[in-house]
């Protein structure tokens, strides 16, 4: 029990200071590479992250840094210890060009991760994110939580769906969008498949987001549709039909397996030919001439050693010793298997199963060698 209880913890152990320094690598790539803001380093973006948090009721403004991701169009809030961090992909604010609300509106959002809370007791929290659909509804549910903070700092609705849209389609292209048509997306996402890919995805879907933040795009679109039904229908074939197949298996192996056991039990151990009376005299004679060989190596071994084997086995290991493994090993011609062998105080008995191949029968050849003469 000891052993089930220790090496889940081993593992969770190294995966959690795996996780640790992945993250100590990433901060320091942070604070080292990217551009941390402040009143000399872009003051007036600085400015803001200053007024927005103290307008979500932040005592201090999380440390705000931008950094270059190779058009990554994103940002991040993260914690190291009790320093709280924005990271602000620069391709994401370049995107956001002079619509200040949509700038406005991812600030929040990261502002918004640390006003509720999200990244206290992460490291605690972080067994439950790898909980099928459980880690992945929490995750989603955080985002459409932030998204909300984003909406209300920036204080501009149109500007905060603006901000989602660039997500959604990039700087260039994110004001030609088509809200209405963009919202009526969802439709696409009525069916099992899609709503299984939306369970386990850790973001909800931008046209979902933008909905969230302006309900007037809805259009009547909605979420009851047959798409959660579905999802829940291939969940329970993913469960069933395993169990159904693995219950055929079952109703067709058990009786072929019982139908063998028993053939086994009625099958005759060893089913040997009859043989004629010219060839048992000469296979007796092929036993006398094995019984020779093994006597004599027995007592040259028991020469050297003081003592003989202790069982068959051992034996069969002091020829291929003595004859070396190439050489042909006794075989009672009999049965096919390896010659008896007992000891005794003063001497030694081969055995041989005999013309019937059974061991333990009246026509057993039995030959017993003593240590003085090495004769029977």
């Amino acid at each position: 029990m000891a052993c089930f209880t220790i090496v889940p913890l081993v593992y969770a152990v190294a995966l959690g200071v795996f996780f640790f320094v992945s993250h100590v690598v990433f901060v320091t790539h942070v604070r080292g590479s990217a551009v941390r803001l402040g009143p000399e380093q872009f003051p007036t973006i600085h400015a803001r992250v200053v007024e927005l948090a103290a307008r979500a009721g932040l005592s201090r403004a999380p440390d705000t840094y931008l950094m270059q991701a190779g058009g990554s169009l994103n940002a991040l809030a993260t914690k190291f210890l009790r320093s709280h961090m924005i990271v602000l992909f620069s391709d994401l604010l370049e995107a956001c060009g002079d619509d200040d609300a949509a700038r406005d509106m991812i600030i929040g959002h990261e502002i918004g991760h640390v006003r509720s809370g999200h990244l206290r007791f992460l490291w605690f929290l972080l067994p439950g994110f790898f909980v099928p659909f459980l880690g992945s509804a929490y995750s989603r549910a955080r985002e459409y939580t932030c998204d909300r903070w984003g909406a209300a700092l920036c204080g501009d609705r149109r500007g905060a769906v603006h901000g989602l849209t660039i997500l959604a389609a990039g700087g260039a292209h994110s004001a030609q969008v088509n809200l209405d048509a963009f919202a009526r997306q969802r439709r696409d996402l009525d069916t099992g498949w899609m709503t299984l890919g939306q369970w386990l995805s850790t973001y909800p879907i931008l046209s979902k987001r933008v909905v969230a933040i302006e309900p007037q795009l809805a259009g009547g679109v909605d979420g009851a549709g047959r798409g959660p039904i579905r999802a829940l229908g291939i969940l329970a074939l993913a469960g069933v039909v395993p169990i159904v197949l693995i219950g055929v298996f079952a109703a067709k192996a058990v009786p072929l397996f019982r139908q063998a056991i028993q053939e086994a039990e009625q099958t005759p151990r060893r089913a040997t030919p009859k043989l004629s009376e010219s060839q048992i005299a000469s296979t007796r004679t092929v036993v006398e001439s094995d019984f020779k060989a093994l006597s004599e190596m027995l007592l040259a071994f028991r020469e050297r050693h003081g003592h003989l084997p202790d069982d068959s086995d051992a034996v069969y290991d002091a020829w291929l010793i003595a004859n070396g493994p190439k050489a042909r090993a006794p075989r009672d011609p009999f049965d096919g298997h390896d010659y008896g062998y007992s000891r005794w105080p003063g001497g030694f008995t081969l055995y041989s199963s005999g013309p019937d191949g059974e061991i333990d029968t009246e026509d057993d050849i039995e030959q017993p060698f003593e240590y003085a003469a090495g004769k029977p």
